[in-house]
This record gives structure tokens, C-alpha cells and sequence, in this order.
């Protein structure tokens, strides 16, 4: 049997790859062949360089608490194409979750390896938009590109800490001239507006440190933000969808960049030929960490199984843990629902012993498949 196995992380026990290498150690009988997943968020640098089979560039670049770190983007030198994430330079992970305040926290280290792509000749950014600790509307990112934000004193704003009420005015003339040569494309499954009850601060505001007594105050510095930025660039994409991602980098991206946006599943399907691999497949393998109501609404194992479908090809899916009552999901295209976990335990156990349960449940699995 040919397989196609396409999984996503399993959040803090195993990345994508781990987990479709397990299923193809655990299926030495069957032809596996393994595609990496990401959507924008984490990981999306490691699945496109790999699928496009280009390299990882690692330098020092400033992190979201302005302290130097080590920040990796992809680089496919073919198709003079950057992979870039902004949970390296912005990342939620690269800060300690007690210390968490997007006042304190800046974008800046996204807009630096920006540069770096320039560097090298980039005719192409693509930029994942997962994962952030910023809610900076792409500020941080901008000042790294050669934009400049001034107060109503005329005092030129620093990196830190992030004021964003009080910009009044953006100047352009030195952004990177470079950037207007350069096509931009967001990987983001994040559909979110900049500002309102569904926009940047109130949705994600409070994972990143904001107090629910604070959102209306920044939500309104963020509007504020927004007619400074409409009135800089004479546009208008506080309310397109993705504008809210990565706490209004999507917007920056828009603004200033001409950048467009992309579902991130569909847009490693497109640049890794996932089409052609599920016409040759017999079965696919997806799965999570977790398989709820939620992933319904477009996760990656059911954008897997959706593209599945079309090629008729069947769907098994593993995952961590599961709502009760989920076996299958035949309108999906999800022929089962397998949790991996065999034998009573807790969360920590569970996701240090992933890999062994991924490996147990796959093969526990396919002993029925080889049934006569």
C-alpha cells in the first residue's frame, strides 16, 4: 500500500516530521511517503525548506524583549525564495510566559531577517504569521525596514518599549527600497480584522499578557494606529481577513507592503505538489495533539482530509486526545478518529511517551487494515 503520511505537531511532543517518520518506521511493508505540515505558525520554516529541499539560515537577530537571540529562516536558493516566521523573531516561545506584555515585547527581529532576505537577492518572502507575543500592528517590524514613527512632539519613536497610541505621524522615505522589487506572500489561517470585538487585541490580547480591564483602552490605541497608518499609505485593510494575525502584522504587511495572504496548508500544498503525492496514494495518515470541535473550523488534519477527498483517496487520523462520540467523520473524509494514548495516564506522560504511543497506535491500527 502506498501511503501518503502528512501529520501536524503534536504541540510540546513531536513536530510534524517526527511524527511522519515514526509511521513510515512503523510501516516497513507499506510505501510511505512523508510531507511535512505547517499553517504560518511554528514549523512552517522547517516544512517549506524541506519540501522545496532548500537551506536553513541562522543569525543573530533581536528578539521580542529586544535581547539579542538566534533567529532561523529558510532560503531556497533556486527560486530566490525566504521562508520566514515570525514566531522566530516575535515568538510567544522566545519569552518567558510570566513576563508576557505586548508593550514590552516588538516585532523588530521579523522586519531583520527581512533584510536579510534582501540580502540575498529574495524575488520572493513568504511570512508565517503564527505564534506571536506581539500586538505592535507590525511597528517593530517597520522601524527594522527603514520607517520611521514619530509622536505629536515630533519625537521619532524607539523599539521600546511599544507605544502605539501615540504615533501621529509615519514617515516612508526611508523604507527599504528594496522591498518594492520583492513579492510578499502571509501564510496565515488566522481570518481576524486589526481592530473590535474580533480583531487583534481582544482575541489574542489576553494570551499575550493583557489584562481584560486593558483591552478596550488598547484596542482604541490601536484604531488610533490604524487612520495614522490608512492616512500614510492611502489604504485601507484594518478590516481585511488575516489583518488581525500576529497582532496586526497582518495589516503592516498590507499597508506597507502590498503583501498578499494565503491559507498556510494551502499554500505548502501548492509549493510542495501535495496534489500530485495524494494522486498517487492509497491511503492517507494526518492526525494532531488534539482533535476537537475546533479543528473542525479548518485545522490542518481536516484541510488534509478535505484535499484527500478530492482525489478520493481515504483519511485514518491519530491524535493525542479527542471529544467524546468522535470515531469518524465520513462528511470529512475521515474514515477514523484513533487516539494514540492506550493506557490510563497524565497529560506530561502522554506527551513525553508521544512518540512510542504514535508508533503503537499506528501499528495497532494497520494489523486490522492487513486483516483478509
Amino acid at each position: 500500500m502506498k501511503i501518503l503520511a502528512a501529520i501536524d505537531s503534536f504541540k510540546g511532543s513531536m513536530e510534524s516530521q517526527t511524527a511522519n517518520e515514526i509511521v513510515k518506521q512503523a510501516l516497513p511493508e507499506h510505501e510511505v511517503v512523508m510531507f511535512p505540515i505547517a499553517d504560518g505558525g511554528e514549523g512552517t520554516v522547517d516544512a517549506l525548506t524541506l519540501v522545496l529541499k532548500g537551506q536553513k539560515i541562522t543569525e543573530p537577530i533581536t528578539g521580542p524583549n529586544g535581547k539579542r537571540i538566534q533567529g532561523t529562516f529558510g532560503w531556497v536558493e533556486k527560486e530566490r525564495l525566504a521562508i520566514i516566521e515570525v514566531a522566530e523573531g516575535a515568538g510567544i516561545t522566545k519569552v518567558p510566559a510570566d513576563s508576557l506584555d505586548p508593550r514590552l515585547h516588538t516585532s523588530y527581529g521579523v522586519g531583520e531577517q527581512i533584510k536579510s532576505a534582501l540580502d540575498l537577492g529574495a524575488k520572493e518572502i513568504i511570512i508565517g504569521l503564527g505564534g506571536s507575543a506581539t500586538v505592535d500592528g507590525g511597528i517593530g517590524l517597520m522601524q527594522a525596514l527603514g520607517v520611521e514613527f514619530y509622536d505629536a512632539e515630533k519625537q521619532l519613536l524607539p523599539m521600546l518599549p511599544v507605544k502605539i497610541g501615540v504615533v501621529n505621524n509615519i514617515q516612508l522615505e526611508h523604507m527599504d527600497p528594496r522591498l518594492k522589487e520583492v513579492k510578499i506572500t502571509v501564510a496565515s489561517d488566522v481570518t481576524n480584522p486589526l481592530c473590535g470585538p474580533n480583531g487583534a487585541v481582544y482575541v489574542f490580547g489576553p494570551q499575550k499578557g493583557l489584562m481584560e480591564t486593558e483591552l478596550k483602552s488598547f484596542d482604541e490605541e490601536m484604531a488610533r494606529y490604524q487612520s495614522v497608518v490608512n492616512a500614510t499609505t492611502n489604504s485601507h485593510y484594518e478590516a481585511a481577513s488575516g489583518a488581525g494575525a500576529a497582532g496586526g502584522i497582518g495589516f503592516a504587511m498590507y499597508s506597507f507592503l502590498g503583501a498578499s495572504i494565503e491559507n498556510g496548508l494551502h499554500l505548502l500544498a501548492e509549493k510542495g505538489g501535495l496534489a500530485d503525492k495524494l494522486e498517487q496514494a492509497d491511503l492517507v495518515i494526518t492526525g494532531e495533539g488534539k482533535f476537537d470541535t475546533q479543528s473542525l473550523s479548518g485545522k490542518v488534519p481536516v484541510g488534509i482530509s478535505r484535499l484527500a477527498k478530492e482525489k478520493n483517496v481515504p483519511v485514518i487520523l491519530f491524535c493525542g486526545s479527542t471529544e467524546e462520540n468522535n470515531i469518524e467523520l465520513a462528511e470529512e473524509n475521515i474514515a477514523a478518529i484513533i487516539p494514540i494514548v492506550d493506557q490510563p495516564m497524565t497529560l506530561e506522560e502522554a506527551i513525553k511517551k508521544g512518540p512510542e504511543l504514535l508508533s503503537r497506535a499506528v501499528k495497532r491500527s494497520f494489523c486490522l487494515i492487513s486483516l483478509k
